[in-house]
């Protein structure tokens, strides 16, 4: 008998289609083709050769128990055999504008698009119950793959769980009624406090493409004017949206600063990109200070840094804690909080929204958020806990980052490193990791539980 029941493993996940779960590059999120066309436009970073590498933070999930590793290897095939974005997508990134009515892409990375190619995979067993997954390329066709990788895998998982726990059509359902039952009930936690706006930054770890779409669908219904756009470019075009939201990442830091040896030249570099950064996008010269340590970015930042940025991205660190940090920055450096932007974007859910939005609304001109998985994979504890018979159920703090670039000058292959305000975050080989904490030292870090 068919099922008559509202969600199906079929209508939720590509793979039980037989289908590619990323069928279109645009199926990515918006701020890797901003970095795409920053970094075309430096001939000095676009060839450097970079190997990134997959981390699954949480110990417990173990990804060969339940993702075969054929179904994961033809999964990136079909991403990997895409020809290129089609005519009809070029067109649609070209109609993209800055906030000040200029194209935001220039016409050499959009040919650049129509002609692309994702660099080559390295897929094995680790041993330990997981996957060893790299991507080795120059950055600039290399880096696609951080978030169409992560979309592969964290759908796999979700899907292949459920196969393997054999859920019937009704537990299934009774799955996908739980999370999206929170979805409504953050909506209304949300639409009681209107100052409240944000976008929906959920692609890399959406349980699927199909239920991200459902996502974004049930918050544009419930909160039209609040929900302000989607980071993911396919679904932006979908839903009518000509700009997609976004503005950069770590590795626009940590890639750079992997070529540096001496603590002046790190530090130089690392301010340097965010200066040239700020030239090619100065309508989205957004500060991510945490790569290294907030507190010391601040209180080091030259001067045209102060004086030339819009606002930061709060992004490892308690937004309750590094937003009045960043406010008494600006006004012991003569800036007037009022004309910047803030954007809490780490592990956010409905009540911590509304905890930072009650506690530092007015601090700066606008106070926005970039939510995220909690909006597009909120499934855990949606299967009960005697179910969980192969790790646990649900989203999982799972990264693609850059691992390494490779020197030239010294012939090896030499770590990229992340520091965060959150050291359980911290990424790199130890010696680098010890050299980046001699270079910026650890104030205003604090060891949290990385949820995301």
């Amino acid at each position: 008998m068919k099922s008559s029941l509202p969600y199906t493993l079929h209508h939720s996940f590509a793979p039980a289609r037989d289908e590619a779960e990323v069928d279109s590059l645009l199926n990515n999120d918006i701020y890797k083709f901003l970095m795409l066309d920053f970094i075309l436009a430096h001939p000095e970073y676009r060839d450097m050769l970079v190997r990134w590498k997959m981390k699954v933070r949480n110990r417990d999930v173990k990804l060969g128990n339940v993702i075969p590793m054929a179904a994961l290897a033809e999964q990136l095939d079909a991403t990997r055999a895409l020809g290129g974005v089609s005519p009809a997508d070029i067109s649609y990134l070209r109609g993209m504008l800055s906030a000040g009515g200029k194209p935001l892409f220039r016409e050499e990375t959009l040919k650049y698009l129509t002609d692309f190619k994702l660099s080559e995979y390295a897929l094995s067993d680790d041993g330990n119950g997981g996957y060893d997954l790299s991507f080795e390329g120059n950055w600039a066709n290399s880096m696609m793959w951080e978030i169409l990788a992560l979309k592969i895998v964290n759908s796999l998982y979700l899907y292949h769980y459920a196969k393997k726990a054999k859920l019937t059509p009704t537990e299934w359902n009774g799955v996908m009624t739980r999370t999206m039952g929170r979805l409504f009930a953050d909506a209304e936690v949300i639409r009681q406090d209107p100052r409240i706006t944000f976008s929906e930054f959920g692609t890399r770890r959406a349980a699927s493409t199909d239920i991200h779409r459902q996502v974004l669908e049930i918050l544009e219904n419930e909160l039209p004017g609040q929900c302000i756009g989607t980071s993911n470019v396919m679904l932006a075009r979908e839903f009518g949206n000509n700009n997609p939201r976004g503005t950069n990442a770590h590795e626009l830091r940590m890639i750079p600063t992997a070529f540096e040896d001496q603590p002046e030249n790190i530090v130089s570099k690392m301010y340097d990109i965010d200066r040239q950064w700020m030239a090619h996008f100065p309508e989205l010269a957004i500060l991510l200070p945490d790569t290294f340590g907030t507190t010391f970015y601040y209180q080091n930042a030259p001067k045209d840094i102060i004086a030339g940025h819009i606002g930061t991205r709060f992004d490892s660190k308690d937004p309750l804690v590094a937003i009045p940090e960043y406010v008494d920055w600006l006004l012991a450096n003569g800036a007037d909080p009022a004309t910047k932007m803030g954007i809490p974007s780490d592990g956010l859910d409905s009540r911590t929204i509304r905890e930072i939005s009650e506690t530092c609304s007015g601090m700066v001109g606008k106070l926005t958020y970039g939510w995220g998985t909690g909006l597009t994979n909120n499934t855990k504890g949606t299967l009960p806990k005697e179910r969980e018979t192969f790790g646990p159920f649900g989203s999982f703090s799972v990264v693609i980052k850059p691992d390494s670039v490779w020197r030239p000058d010294r012939g090896e292959w030499v770590a990229c490193v992340k520091l965060s305000d959150n050291p359980n975050k911290a990424m790199g080989s130890p010696e680098r990791i010890e050299l980046f904490k001699r270079t910026f030292g650890v104030a205003g870090m604090e060891r949290q539980e990385v949820v995301v």
